[in-house]
C-alpha cells in the first residue's frame, strides 16, 4: 500500500509540473500572437488608434484634450463621447516609447495576456467539483490563445481590450469571493467592474445584466457574506457613480442615439402605415401586432438572435469587420466541440448555478449588439470571450474522459492525434492568414496610404502656400492621421483653437494644412492637393501616387496644371 501510494503520488507530482509546463507554454503562444509585429500588423493605426493615440500625447504634455476638455471622464473623440479609461492607459506608453503606434496597442496586448491567464482560474473554478478541472482550464485558456476573434481584436489600441479583461476579471472575484473564506477578495471585483464602466459602452448595460445573473444564482452563499458584499457593491457604485452621471448628459448621449437600431428604423415606417389600414379595415388583431411597441421588440430579436448565427462565427464572406482573411471569428471546428460541450454541462453534476452561469453569460453578451445598428456586430460581442473555449475546452476532455472508460487504445490514440492535429492546422492557419494575408487584403480598413501621404505632405509642404488634403473614403477623418503621424504639438493646435468639431465630415484646419472634400474644389496655383485615385479635378500635374499593399492605388498628390 505504501509503495502504490508512494507511485500515486510521484505521478501526480509529475502531473503537475507537466500543467505547469503546458500552462507556460500557452502564456508565451499567447504572448506571440499578441505581440509579434505589433508595431507593423494591422499594418498602420486605425482611425481609433490615432484618436486615443494623440489624446493621450495631449493630455500627457497639456492635461488637455483635442477640444481643450481637462483630465476628460470621457473622450469627445468624433462626437462619439467614448469612455476615455484606455487613453490614460496609454499614456505610460507614451511617455516611454513616444507618440507611435506601437505604444497605443501595447495596453490592449497586456491586458489580453491577463484574459487569457484568468480564463484558467476562472474555468477550475466553474468547474470545481470535475476531477479534470485543471485540464479543461489548460485547454480553455489555449482555445482562447489561438482565437481568431481575441487575437485580431486584441492586437488593437481599443478601449473594448480593457472592457472585456476588467469584466471578466471581475467576475472571476466575485466567484472567488463566493467559494473561498477569504471575503475581501469582492472588493476586487468592485473595483474591476467599476474600471470596466470607464472602458467601452457596451459595459455600462452588459455588467448590470452580468451581476444580476450572479446575484440571482448565487444569493445563498452571497447572504452569508453579506456585509463584505454588501460594502464591494458600495464602492463600486462609488467609484462608477462619475461615469454614469456623466453618461446621461446630453452629449454623450450623442453616441448612443446615432448608434441606437431603434432610431430611424424604417421598419416603423412600415409597421405606422400598416397599422392605419388595420384601423381603417377595424383589423383589431392585426392592431395589436403592428403596435410600435411589439415593433421595437421584433427589432431588437431579430438583431439580438443574428449574433447567434453559426455562419456568421465560422465563416468569413470578405471584408468583415473584426475578422481574419479565410477565418471567421472561430475555427469551423468549434462549433461541434461548444454543442458537445453546452450537452457535457447540462449532463454534468455541477450545481445548477454553474450550469446556468455559462449560458446566462452568452445570453445576455448580445443584449448591448441587439440594440445597435450594425448586427451582428463582432466587437459590440467580444464579452462573450472566453465562455466558448470553456464549454470547447469542456468537450475536449469530457469525450477524451469516455475513451478512456472504454478502454480502446486505438480509438484514444486515434482520437488525440485529430486534436493535435488540428491545433497544429489551426495554429499554423492563423499565423498565415493574420501576418501574410491580413495586412495586404485588409490594409485599406486601416488607410495604411493615408500615413504615406502624411509622410509626403510633412516633407513637401514647406514648397507650397498651403495644401488641401481630402477627408473622404481613403482620407477619411485625415485631420486626426496628420496631428498623429506629424506628432502636432498640441500646445500649438490648442493655441490655433484645436478641434471646433469632431463631425464625420466636419473641414479641419491646421496651420496651413486644410482638410476638405477636393473631388470637386476649385483649384489656386501653388497649392498641394491630396485626393482619393480617380477622384479628381481636371486639368491637374500628379505628383505622386500612393499605393495599397495589395499594390493598387488609392490617393494622389496632385496640382493645377
Amino acid at each position: 500500500m505504501d509503495m502504490d501510494s508512494n507511485e500515486f503520488q510521484k505521478v501526480e507530482a509529475t502531473m503537475k509540473k507537466f500543467q505547469l509546463l503546458l500552462f507556460i507554454a500557452i502564456v508565451i503562444l499567447a504572448l506571440f500572437f499578441r505581440f509579434y509585429q505589433l508595431s507593423s500588423v494591422p499594418p498602420s493605426p486605425s482611425l481609433d488608434e490615432a484618436t486615443i493615440g494623440w489624446n493621450a500625447y495631449s493630455l500627457l504634455l497639456t492635461g488637455h484634450d483635442e477640444y481643450g476638455y481637462h483630465l476628460p471622464i470621457l473622450l469627445r473623440a468624433y462626437d462619439d463621447y467614448r469612455p476615455a479609461l484606455y487613453v490614460y492607459l496609454v499614456i505610460p506608453f507614451i511617455k516611454l516609447l513616444g507618440l507611435q503606434v506601437l505604444a497605443v496597442r501595447l495596453p490592449a496586448a497586456i491586458l489580453s495576456i491577463a484574459t487569457v491567464i484568468a480564463t484558467y482560474f476562472f474555468t477550475t473554478v466553474v468547474f470545481k467539483e470535475n476531477k479534470n478541472k485543471y485540464w479543461i482550464g489548460i485547454l480553455a485558456m489555449f482555445l482562447l490563445s489561438i482565437s481568431p476573434f481575441h487575437v485580431y481584436i486584441s492586437r488593437l489600441g481599443h478601449e473594448v481590450n480593457p472592457g472585456l479583461t476588467f469584466a471578466f476579471l471581475g467576475a472571476l472575484f466575485f466567484l472567488l469571493g463566493v467559494y473561498s473564506k477569504k471575503s475581501w477578495i469582492f472588493f476586487l471585483m468592485g473595483i474591476f467592474w467599476a474600471a470596466a464602466f470607464y472602458t467601452y459602452q457596451s459595459e455600462k448595460i452588459f455588467i448590470p445584466f452580468l451581476f444580476i445573473v450572479l446575484v440571482s444564482l448565487f444569493w445563498k452563499q452571497l447572504w452569508e457574506k453579506k456585509k463584505i458584499f454588501i460594502l464591494s457593491v458600495i464602492l463600486m457604485t462609488i467609484l462608477s457613480l462619475p461615469i454614469v452621471v456623466t453618461s446621461f448628459s446630453p452629449q454623450s448621449l450623442i453616441r448612443l442615439k446615432g448608434t441606437s437600431v431603434f432610431t430611424d428604423n424604417p421598419l416603423y415606417t412600415q409597421t405606422a402605415k400598416q397599422l392605419l389600414l388595420d384601423k381603417q379595415n377595424h383589423n383589431y388583431v392585426a392592431e395589436i401586432i403592428h403596435n410600435r411597441r411589439i415593433t421595437t421588440v421584433e427589432i431588437f430579436l431579430t438583431n439580438y438572435f443574428s449574433h447567434y448565427n453559426p455562419i456568421w462565427w465560422t465563416t468569413n464572406g470578405g471584408d468583415e469587420q473584426f475578422k481574419i482573411p479565410g477565418l471567421g471569428l472561430s475555427y469551423w471546428w468549434e462549433l461541434p466541440l461548444f454543442i458537445l460541450g453546452i450537452f457535457f454541462l447540462l449532463k454534468s453534476r455541477l450545481p445548477i448555478s454553474l450550469k446556468i452561469l455559462p449560458l446566462a453569460w452568452i445570453g445576455i453578451s448580445f443584449i448591448a449588439p441587439g440594440i445597435t445598428t450594425q448586427a451582428p456586430h463582432a466587437m459590440r460581442s467580444y464579452n462573450i470571450l472566453p465562455i466558448p473555449q470553456l464549454l470547447e475546452a469542456l468537450g475536449i476532455v469530457e469525450i477524451f474522459s469516455l475513451l478512456v472508460k472504454f478502454k480502446n487504445r486505438y480509438a484514444l490514440v486515434g482520437y488525440v492525434f485529430l486534436i493535435l492535429l488540428i491545433f497544429i492546422i489551426s495554429v499554423s492557419q492563423l499565423f498565415y492568414d493574420y501576418f501574410t494575408i491580413f495586412p495586404i487584403e485588409e490594409g485599406y480598413q486601416f488607410q495604411y496610404t493615408l500615413g504615406k501621404s502624411i509622410a509626403y505632405i510633412d516633407s513637401q509642404e514647406k514648397n507650397y502656400r498651403k495644401v488641401v488634403i481630402s477627408n473622404r473614403n481613403n482620407a477619411y477623418q485625415s485631420y486626426m492621421f496628420y496631428l498623429f503621424y506629424t506628432k502636432y504639438s498640441p500646445v500649438l493646435y490648442w493655441q490655433e483653437g484645436g478641434t471646433a468639431s469632431g463631425g464625420y465630415a466636419e473641414m479641419h484646419q491646421i496651420n496651413n494644412v486644410l482638410f476638405m472634400p477636393v473631388h470637386n474644389i476649385k483649384l489656386e496655383n501653388n497649392v498641394l492637393y491630396i485626393g482619393n485615385y480617380g477622384l479628381t479635378p481636371n486639368n491637374i500635374q500628379i505628383k505622386k501616387i500612393f499605393y495599397g499593399l495589395a499594390g493598387k492605388p488609392k490617393l494622389v498628390a496632385f496640382i493645377k496644371k
